[in-house]
């Protein structure tokens, strides 16, 4: 009994030995805070490093990142250890591949923010959002190419913090016009795009459904064409679908996947404007003056 007892206590002393040389260790590597920096426009990851008194290995390492890229917005965690001190990326990876380095190791977070910049945007270059469960003033930048700081100025606020049904100015002057229109369509006009997609290409492959979108975005980021997808959709003797009534017709999911993947930018007619049926179509006679660009189903598409 005694000898096991003496053992006991020896396991117990070897334990606790290990557990507080690994937290004096872990302390040494991981200070009780960790600054974390917003990337603005102009901004490399070599020139951060240098800012910081870093290294170019030692922000990839803190941040999980494979490469130098970075984005605006982004907030990248600076190390306050020089890069000697910092394990190798083959060390104390998680399965996804980024470093073991969590709040609970590191638990107090320090912002380093960009100046509040001047704001001078015209009425069109902005549009109006309704905060949802979920957002945040972070993501939202990341989604709109911008920075937390320009969208406090934006709407002058105090602190980055945002609540579940506040209305919030978001900029769209740094989106492609594509990125544009998929961010400000609304749940009326996302609907109407699907209706449309049903009533036009139900039958065809899913690409194929893609492609009658595409030509809609297409025609609404054209300037020879509305810029709304009710004014495209319902221009007089456009789709037959509104001719004939089909266009009242429920969509199904697919007209509602296949309108989400043409908003995120797939455009398999590349470019175009025209589309039509050469089994169906009456008239085919003004085709000879376009660019025929791909021929997807049943459907021949043309710029």
């Amino acid at each position: 009994m005694g000898r096991k007892l003496i053992s006991i206590v020896f396991i117990l002393t070897f334990i606790l030995t290990l557990t507080i040389t690994f937290s004096i260790q872990a302390s040494n590597f991981f200070p009780d805070f960790y600054f974390v920096y917003e990337v603005v426009e102009g901004d490399t990851l070599s020139g951060i490093a240098q800012r910081f008194g870093t290294s170019i290995d030692g922000l990839r390492w803190a941040n999980g990142l494979k490469d130098d890229l970075i984005r605006l917005g982004d907030e990248l965690i600076i190390p306050q250890k020089p890069v000697k001190e910092i394990p190798s990326l083959n060390d104390n990876l998680n399965p996804n591949g980024s470093p073991e380095l969590t709040l609970e190791r590191i638990p107090r977070a320090i912002y380093i923010r960009p100046p509040m910049p001047e704001v001078d945007l015209p009425r069109d270059k902005v549009i109006i959002y309704q905060v949802r469960r979920g957002d945040s003033l972070y993501d939202l930048a990341r989604e709109f190419n911008t920075t937390t700081a320009f969208l406090q100025a934006l709407n002058e606020l105090d602190s980055p913090n945002i609540r579940i049904g506040q209305r919030i100015y978001l900029p769209i002057h740094n989106l492609t016009p594509r990125q544009a229109v998929e961010r400000t369509i609304s749940t009326e006009e996302r609907d109407i795009l699907a209706r449309a997609i049903h009533g036009e290409a139900r039958g065809e492959p899913f690409i194929g459904q893609v492609a009658v979108g595409a030509v809609i975005i297409n025609r609404v980021l054209s300037p020879n064409y509305p810029d709304t997808f009710h004014g495209v959709i319902y221009q007089p003797g456009q789709f037959c679908v509104v001719r004939d009534g089909q266009i009242n017709l429920p969509p199904n999911q697919q007209a509602f996947d296949a309108a989400r993947e043409a908003l995120r930018g797939n455009d398999p007619t590349r470019g175009a404007i025209y589309y039509f049926n050469p089994n169906t179509a009456t008239n085919t006679s003004w085709v000879k003056s376009r660019e025929v660009t791909v021929i997807i189903g049943n459907h021949v598409f043309a710029r």
